[in-house]
């Protein structure tokens, strides 16, 4: 393989050639594996490209610190919150000797002063200072703040749903990478996306105010995506988008890739869609506790085939 560093390469890519690195140095691989490896590489000239970087950069040490490693360390520490975006900040830029010493010798997970999170497959429900009350689905984390003179919390990954208690005295202000959400009581669902914020008003009316463009009033049973810049979409709420708070994706016709992306935060590894199958739509109730089960039905009811090469490493195709 020729290395090519000048090719552009998303996450999922970078995060893929790691994955490979850890498990071929492991020890402990399949012949299955191996030949799941070598079609990945042949897939698409991204992957070489993404592979020789982290393999050119354990050239240049002695031993490897991946060597006879379990790859459950590794994907600890890319499955624990905020991991995933530290580790693609990093990972093809410092070479792999430094990305797997830095991400190895971590310790996942652990919140900074006033963060709380979840780990991957982990839901949790905390009672705030001020009484309202905070529920995280999986890989989640949040920062919170609370003063005599405020009530605020920061999105920093995931999706919350938060009951706020009213105080009409004290607005409560809940930032993402986007812009600030504010009211001064309510319950609303909270998600993080990719340069995308995307509100759901619960209960009450709460003002939206993106960083860079002008703020607007919500009303109750409302779901808006924002950017930077404006509110991009509006729309009624999705009553079943609260599933998750009980253990369930619930889908309406929803494209195939959102509910990939959602039983993500419950499984380690990796879990690839073919780009083709992105839009195909699903209906149906699913456990997100179970994703053995959930990936099964889904196997049932489209026209889609699972291929698991290993725990970590589920690859889903055309049937």
């Amino acid at each position: 393989m020729s290395q090519r560093f000048d090719v552009p390469l998303s996450d999922a890519i970078a995060e893929a050639a790691v994955l490979w690195m850890v498990r071929l140095h492991s020890g402990d691989v399949s012949d299955q594996e191996r030949q799941a490896f070598e079609a990945w590489l042949e897939q698409d000239h991204r992957h070489a490209s993404a592979f020789d970087r982290l393999n050119g950069g354990l050239r240049t040490a002695t031993d490897s610190p991946w060597r006879a490693r379990s790859v459950g360390p590794l994907l600890s520490a890319i499955n624990a919150p905020n991991g995933r975006r530290q580790f693609m900040r990093n990972a093809l830029g410092l070479g792999a000797l430094a990305v797997s010493v830095g991400l190895l010798g971590r310790v996942g997970g652990l919140p900074m002063a006033g963060e709380l999170l979840t780990g991957t497959a982990e839901r949790r429900r905390w009672q705030l200072d001020d009484g309202s009350v905070l529920q995280l689905n999986a890989r989640s984390r949040v920062s919170t703040r609370f003063t005599d003179g405020q009530r605020q919390l920061r999105l920093l990954q995931g999706e919350l749903i938060l009951d706020i208690v009213a105080n009409a005295n004290q607005v409560f202000r809940l930032e993402t990478a986007e812009g600030i959400v504010s009211g001064y009581g309510g319950r609303l669902m909270l998600r993080q996306a990719e340069r995308l914020s995307e509100l759901t008003t619960l209960e009450g009316a709460l003002s939206v105010s993106p960083s860079n463009g002008p703020g607007a009033l919500v009303s109750p049973h409302k779901r808006v995506l924002f950017d930077t810049a404006a509110i991009i979409q509006r729309g009624a709420m999705n009553r079943g988008d609260t599933a998750w708070l009980d253990g369930w994706l619930e889908a309406r016709k929803k494209p195939l890739a959102t509910v990939v992306e959602a039983l993500r935060s419950y499984r380690p590894g990796i879990i690839r869609l073919e780009p083709e199958l992105a839009q195909l739509p699903v209906s149906g109730l699913y456990p997100l506790d179970n994703s053995d089960q959930t990936l099964e039905m889904l196997e049932r009811q489209l026209p889609i085939r699972i291929h698991r090469y290993s725990p970590y490493w589920i690859s889903i195709g055309r049937a």
